[in-house]
């Protein structure tokens, strides 16, 4: 079983600069689900000349898998890197038009501090990324940064976050032993554990399952699940099958815009768009 993360106290809540943190960190307050936890409206998204995204609206609800479908280059990935704004990395990238709201925040205000959205918004790329450093420093890595220092409180938030990963029996006889001597499916895990550590709101997964065997894949999509009760987790996947096993809502792209979102049973048995109907039935990639 994959242990349940605390759920918050309600209080307010914006991205502005933290304070150095001096325990394990609380997330913030819930929103009513039908609000959107993260809500993008009229969203247009450039690389330099070339618009990769065209006037996006979008609605995220709390607490469920939202899974982004659509042929490579569409924009799942763009759109999915916007809600932590990890473009900003990238020169001549840019939002040109609309916005993006997170927990009634926009993210693009002048307050808005980086690291505290971040905080707020973890990240699990494609390919596991583990540090060169032992499986319990990659955990506790981000507390540490933020603050934290006192072992006890480490310790807690290990292995609340290496059993909410579902990973603690697998490694809590050997956390000080490099974390590149785990399996690529335990790698994995290891950095949704290093994700959930600072307890963030939201979780993206950007293809998580791409680099791993199919036991491997099973085993983050059981996860995916039980996470989605204490986190809002979005996915990019090419995957149909995984988007029908893993996803409450889905949205389809195509060429840079939203065609069509719903529930995972109206887009993949019911959908409105031709569009999306043929690239749910595999008539084209």
């Amino acid at each position: 079983m994959v242990a349940e993360l605390p759920r918050p106290k309600a209080s307010g809540f914006n991205f502005a600069p933290a304070k150095p943190v001096a325990g394990p960190v609380s997330a913030p307050p819930a929103l009513p689900v039908q609000h959107g936890i993260i809500v993008t409206e009229q969203l247009d998204f450039s690389y330099g000349q070339r618009q990769a995204l065209n006037d996006i609206s979008f609605t995220a609800p709390e607490h469920a898998v939202t899974a982004f479908i659509g042929p490579s280059g569409c924009g799942k990935s763009t759109l999915l890197r916007c809600f932590n704004r990890l473009n900003d990395r990238i020169p001549g990238a840019r939002i040109t038009a609309g916005s993006v709201r997170i927990m009634g925040k926009n993210i693009h205000d002048p307050d808005v501090d980086l690291i505290s959205l971040r905080r707020q918004v973890g990240m699990i790329f494609q390919k596991y990324n583990p540090f060169p450093k032992s499986i319990f420093e990659n955990v506790v890595y981000p507390l540490r940064i933020g603050g934290v220092t006192k072992r006890s409180e480490l310790d807690e938030a290990c292995e609340r976050a290496l059993r909410a990963a579902a990973l603690w029996d697998d490694v809590k006889d050997r956390l000080k032993a490099s974390a590149f001597g785990l399996s690529g499916g335990q790698m994995q895990r290891l950095c949704i554990a290093r994700a959930v550590a600072v307890q963030p709101r939201i979780l993206l997964m950007d293809e998580p399952c791409s680099a791993l065997d199919p036991i491997a894949t099973l085993r983050i999509e059981e996860l995916i699940h039980t996470l989605k009760q204490t986190y809002t987790v979005i996915i990019v996947t090419h995957n149909m099958q995984q988007a029908r096993r893993v996803a409450d809502q889905v949205a389809f792209f195509y060429m840079g815009r939203l065609i069509e979102s719903g529930t995972m049973e109206q887009i993949f048995f019911n959908p409105v768009e031709d569009h999306t109907q043929r690239y749910v039935q595999g008539q084209f990639s």
